[in-house]
């Protein structure tokens, strides 16, 4: 996935002592702050693959199912046989049913997965930035404190630590609206999820036979 913003890092002094720190060390720092905000979104992604996995091998279960019923229709009679193939052709409709459900839920949880990226792009982008600027009012204060004895230095030192310093509560506060926004969307996702489930079959409705099914003429010669 391509980083919108990614191209500002090439100037960004906190990019680069982070990917520092991950290249030697093998850590990376504003990764792992961003993913205790958010959360990691390859695992969201990968948990939408399951269900959509989950999905279809429950379609494809429920095919063979009603496709059994079918060809055993033809080669049984009587109630039980009648019993058995309403049954299994309502089992196979729950399961293929699911299927519905479970691509849905999967399309959720990708979209939920690319909210929650942008996200953590955004706050890591927040940091890089807010240390950036950390760094240019230091180094300011620091030049207008050297440069106090010439008058014009202060003043120019202390102009430019003031000037980043209200640019950055500016920035922070829009970020800060931007990430709020952005978190609702992603609970908003979620809160499809339970909706969803009751609208596919349910399979405990359709719960085993407690015996197997013995035929009363096998019964009465036994």
């Amino acid at each position: 996935m391509i980083e919108p913003i990614g191209i500002l890092d090439a100037i960004s002094i906190s990019h680069w002592v982070n990917q520092i720190i991950k290249d030697v060390a093998g850590y990376d720092v504003i990764g792992t702050i961003t993913n205790v905000f958010v959360g990691d979104w390859q695992s969201f992604y990968k948990a939408g693959d399951a269900y959509g996995n989950l999905g279809q091998s429950l379609q494809a279960l429920g095919q063979n199912v009603s496709l059994t019923a079918a060809q055993m229709d033809h080669q049984w009679d009587g109630q039980a046989a009648d019993a058995a193939f309403v049954y299994l052709r309502k089992l196979a409709t729950a399961a293929v049913e699911q299927n519905v459900v479970l691509t849905q839920i999967e399309e959720n949880y990708h979209e939920a997965a690319r909210a929650i990226w942008l996200l953590a792009d955004m706050i890591g982008g927040l940091i890089k930035m807010m240390i950036d600027k950390a760094i240019i009012i230091g180094v300011s204060a620091a030049a207008g404190t050297a440069l106090i004895e010439t008058g014009v230095g202060a003043v120019a030192g202390y102009g430019i630590a003031a000037w980043q310093a209200t640019e950055l509560v500016k920035k922070v506060n829009d970020a800060a609206l931007k990430i709020q926004a952005g978190g609702t969307a992603i609970l908003s996702f979620f809160s499809f999820i339970k909706a969803l489930a009751e609208q596919g079959g349910d399979l405990s409705k359709f719960p085993l036979p407690d015996r197997p099914y013995v035929s009363p003429v096998l019964h009465d010669a036994a």
